[in-house]
């Protein structure tokens, strides 16, 4: 309106007009009337003007860039959330970091491997309902799977009632053996615990067997091009799982370089000689049954 001030209708143009603050320039201010604008001021040398552009088009852009930027953000949040499921916490940070850097045509590293099964749980099944059986299993990996990942391991798989884990990768490798032993001593500990509520509860007890072994293997990812995994390959993966297999409940069997790497327990094992399946010579495996643990 001819006669009046400028900062009457647009308020925000206050202690603004002042020539010797100029230029100065507002990106997508919104009017009085609610339409944004590019306020740009400037003078001169006898005159300040005021150019105001419309900015309608250049907001909505403004907005649908943050709502792209909200969505990435959230859907990395999801992915990160789902990873750590299955791999832990430290191992996604450790990627998203470039901490640890997996070849996918594999790389040889000296590791230890575990292998976890719950014994008698086949037969369990066999004889239960379908959501008896999800229920059990769940009960006993939400107790395990934790407490791999606490002690630096990377869960490689769970097929089933049996869980594969690798040790050392996260830290250095000759901590490996001594991660894994602790692991397994409160895994076996965890089910003792999971046990005695389930007889409480008139409900099948559970056993479980762990074989470890600790050697050179093939550390890489494996998989097609919609679904990898990291994992290992090996002689000794291989020596892991013939030692769990042969482990009855509250067992932990480990193999000569495994034992040999451990700092503490070492005298509640038990030396053995035994004949492996796919092994030509026999094999010097190390026992140890959880109840010849000090409480």
């Amino acid at each position: 309106k001819v006669g009046s001030q400028v900062e009457d209708h647009f308020d925000f143009l206050t202690d603004l007009l002042d020539s010797a603050t100029l230029p100065v320039d507002l990106p997508i201010m919104e009017m009085p009337s609610g339409i944004p604008a590019d306020v740009h001021i400037f003078n001169d040398g006898s005159n300040i003007f005021i150019l105001l552009l419309g900015a309608s088009e250049k907001k909505q852009q403004r907005q649908l860039f943050r709502q792209n930027v909200n969505d990435l953000n959230l859907s990395r949040h999801r992915q990160s959330k789902i990873l750590n499921q299955y791999l832990g916490k430290e191992v996604v940070e450790r990627l998203e970091l470039g901490i640890e850097n997996i070849e996918t045509g594999g790389e040889r590293r000296n590791l230890t491997v575990m292998f976890a099964d719950i014994r008698g749980f086949t037969a369990y099944s066999e004889k239960s309902r379908p959501e008896e059986i999800f229920s059990s299993l769940n009960q006993y990996l939400d107790s395990l799977i934790p407490l791999i990942l606490e002690h630096h391991g990377v869960l490689d798989k769970i097929i089933g009632d049996e869980v594969m884990a690798i040790f050392g990768m996260l830290d250095n490798e000759s901590d490996g053996p001594q991660d894994a032993m602790s692991a397994a001593i409160q895994m076996q500990i965890s089910v003792e615990r999971i046990n005695k509520l389930r007889i409480k509860e008139n409900m099948q007890p559970l056993g479980l067997g762990i074989g470890i072994a600790t050697g050179p293997v093939t550390l890489g990812v494996l998989g097609s091009t919609d679904r990898k995994s990291i994992t290992v390959i090996g002689n000794h993966v291989n020596l892991a799982s013939r030692l769990q297999g042969i482990a009855r409940e509250k067992h932990i069997i480990v193999d000569e370089s495994t034992y040999g790497a451990l700092k503490k327990n070492k005298k509640y094992f038990k030396r053995k000689t035994m004949e492996l399946k796919g092994y030509s010579s026999v094999q010097k495996v190390y026992q140890l049954n959880i109840d010849d643990l000090p409480d």
